[in-house]
């Protein structure tokens, strides 16, 4: 027997399940009820609410630890995290932790690094916090193959959200989910494509660890370094679309992945591209002619100074 009231919510949730989203990460259409929000740069990188699409809730867990949160606990990465104060979703205070330390006669230590209270050293053995005077040894290492990945995973979620059907249809974007889910334990045994069965790989890629190819490679870096926050830029070239990626004040990477970029927006500023810019917990968007114009402004200006 009903009692004459409306049931909004039990409502919302059949309609959820009826409608269908599509996910980038995964290519599939799912029930919107099987999906989570993503944030394109995670929270811990520099990313906010707004620069977000909905996708496969169950990948969107994965990928978060396996992916986002590798990135984001690297020690260089972290460090930056501690000077912007990046916060994922629990909210803690960042600290740059490197646990393979060694200080005064080769006594075992974690070293924290943290923005306001600086260097901390715990004794392993002694299960304390020290002071220390003299030199402090630390150790850490830095994955090579996680930055492209996470600028394909970058470049997967901008280039839906910013070209939404025209991405899905005429960029290449298997190429960018075979680059985002390489196994990492594979490519240490072998880098080869054809053994990774990666042969049909036709993208290019750039990380901060290596020499710049080309002066546009050189402009982008600079302008992910320069930006007091993270910042993507996608590029429109004859045949490709371009996707780079800076964290925190960081050129992270860049991927160059085939597309038919003749029906995209080729009017206007936006006919070079566009950028999305995350500073102070906002979101900018401008196209990519503007930015370079603006920048160049900026430049001139500092040296007429």
């Amino acid at each position: 027997m009903s009692d004459g009231k409306s049931r909004p919510i039990t409502l919302t949730r059949v309609e959820s399940r009826l409608r269908t989203i599509y996910c980038p990460y995964t290519d599939q259409e799912i029930n919107e009820g099987e999906t989570s929000k993503e944030h394109i740069i995670p929270l811990s990188l520099g990313g906010v609410n707004g620069f977000d699409i909905p996708v496969n809730s169950v990948f969107n867990s994965q990928v978060g630890s396996s992916l986002d949160g590798a990135l984001a606990n690297e020690f260089l990465v972290s460090f930056r995290r501690t000077r912007y104060n990046a916060r994922g979703h629990s909210g803690k205070e960042p600290v740059a932790t490197v646990k393979k330390a060694t200080y005064g006669d080769g006594r075992l230590a974690h070293v924290h690094f943290h923005q306001k209270k600086g260097l901390r050293v715990w004794d392993v053995r002694e299960r304390k916090l020290k002071q220390v005077t003299g030199p402090v040894r630390v150790e850490t290492t830095v994955s090579v193959d996680l930055p492209i990945r996470f600028t394909a995973k970058v470049a997967l979620g901008a280039g839906y959200y910013v070209y939404e059907h025209l991405f899905r249809k005429y960029v290449d974007h298997r190429q960018l989910r075979d680059v985002m889910n390489i196994d990492p334990a594979i490519l240490q045994v072998s880098k080869s494509r054809s053994s990774l069965g990666l042969e049909h790989l036709t993208l290019r890629v750039d990380g901060y660890f290596s020499e710049p190819s080309s002066g546009i490679l050189r402009v982008v870096r600079e302008l992910c370094s320069a930006v007091n926050g993270s910042v993507v830029v996608l590029m429109l070239g004859d045949g490709c679309l371009g996707v780079a990626v800076g964290i925190l004040g960081q050129y992270v990477g860049m991927v160059n992945v085939p597309a038919n970029t003749v029906s995209f927006p080729n009017q206007g500023d936006y006919r070079w591209g566009h950028v999305v810019t995350i500073v102070r917990g906002e979101v900018w968007r401008s196209s990519w002619r503007g930015t370079l114009v603006a920048w160049e402004k900026r430049l001139r200006e500092a040296r007429d100074d």
